[in-house]
């Protein structure tokens, strides 16, 4: 064991009064008490004075760490609390964390519904052979690009049956939103109530749990598709091909529900900056010879 893990111990403790919240104290904790009891238990650190610790102890510690990026994201931040508070508290001769490298998130690549694919979920979607239930299901990811949460907790009342078009409506607090509907999902949704011996307004569509609603998807993409595509796949591929059409990305944010830094994780930043450019060179000085 570390000899100076008393003293450790007690800095840790004066560092975690000043964080307020919990949960927070939880992260920093295990993280911190796990470098000591590892690391600089090790025979070569056992007799080291807390004040010698460096930022090659701090980078080689994260760097051997068995763990996604993520998690070594988690130490460098615990790490930079706490041993910044045993800086600016004068337990330690420098602030270390000025050598120590900061582990980068690799941006986990999108995938998306290919052409072969879309073509035959299509063509399932369109199968009346097929149960109803999974035709719409797949029929209202593929065409709202609405998240699993949303999808999965659709109810009979949400479905709103105007003059003028068919749409979801979605309450959150005081403003109700409305999602106009493509006519392919509008047929289905008939059927789907013409099949129902009775309708009760605030039972869901879709009679089973949210997290197996991705399962469901799975199954039903791995027996159309040969692949188990999931409703991400749905709602990426969706927004993608709403900005290709050259929508631009907040009607693709309101349309989706999702958040415009969503929406610009599937943008094509240079082909988007050169749409919008040869859209301004094409309107300008256009109403010139009104001009009088």
């Amino acid at each position: 064991m570390y000899k100076h893990i008393d003293t450790a111990q007690e800095n840790l403790e004066n560092y975690l009064e000043t964080i307020p919240n919990k949960q927070s104290k939880l992260f920093y904790q295990t993280r911190i008490k796990k470098f000591f009891n590892e690391y600089m238990s090790q025979k070569h650190n056992i007799l080291r004075p807390l004040n010698t610790i460096n930022f090659h102890d701090l980078n080689t510690y994260i760097d051997q760490l068995e763990s996604s990026d993520a998690e070594k994201l988690n130490y460098f931040r615990a790490f930079n609390g706490f041993f910044r508070y045993m800086y600016l508290s004068d337990n330690l001769q420098s602030d270390v964390m000025k050598g120590v490298n900061k582990p980068v998130l690799q941006s986990k690549l999108l995938d998306y519904i290919s052409r072969v694919e879309l073509i035959q979920i299509q063509s399932f979607i369109k199968d009346s052979n097929e149960k109803i239930e999974d035709r719409l299901l797949l029929g209202l990811l593929l065409y709202t690009g609405l998240s699993r949460k949303y999808v999965a907790n659709l109810t009979h009342y949400q479905l709103s049956f105007g003059n003028e078009y068919v749409s979801l409506f979605f309450e959150f607090g005081e403003s109700t939103i409305n999602i106009p509907l493509k006519s392919t999902v509008v047929n289905l949704v008939r059927v789907y109530f013409n099949s129902q011996q009775t309708i009760n307004p605030f039972e869901k569509i879709f009679k089973i749990d949210e997290n197996y609603v991705s399962e469901k998807v799975k199954i039903l993409n791995k027996k159309i598709t040969g692949k188990p595509l999931t409703p991400t796949v749905y709602s990426n591929s969706f927004i993608k091909e709403a900005l290709r059409q050259g929508n631009d990305v907040l009607t693709v944010s309101q349309l989706t529900l999702e958040s415009v830094h969503t929406i610009m994780k599937h943008v094509d930043v240079e082909e988007y900056r050169i749409r919008k450019q040869q859209h301004i060179l094409e309107n300008i000085f256009e109403d010139d010879d009104k001009i009088t």
